[in-house]
């Protein structure tokens, strides 16, 4: 009971570092809302069932299966890498968006010539 207190206090509080981060450029607001989903997957089997249908959330889901095993040490370990790829999967996230953007504005382009 204790565990899904601290649970639900660190959501609210990923939530609203994201939410504010989403305003914010300096805050990496998409990476604290993966973060919040992640850990509310973890206490909401049917909010699991929802993520696991998107291939990269799932992924994220499957990696950090076993992580209450892990030592301490390991645990920050993995938690700093998994916070290193999702940031590092956003920013690919936002270069095929702008990559897609300028092809689309060039195709718009050239059909205007």
């Amino acid at each position: 009971m204790l565990a899904k207190l601290f649970a639900g206090i660190f959501i609210v509080i990923c939530l609203a570092v994201g939410v504010a981060g989403l305003i914010l450029p300096i805050i990496p607001g998409l990476l604290f809302l993966a973060i919040a989903a992640m850990i509310a997957a973890r206490h909401s089997p049917s909010l699991d069932r929802w993520l696991r249908k998107n291939r990269v959330i799932g992924n994220y889901l499957d990696s950090g299966e076993g992580f209450l095993k892990l030592s301490w040490l390991r645990k920050i370990q993995f938690l700093l890498w998994l916070c290193l790829k999702i940031f590092i999967d956003i920013i690919m996230l936002i270069f095929a968006l702008i990559a897609n953007l300028l092809t689309f504005s060039v195709k718009q382009y050239q059909s205007y010539r």
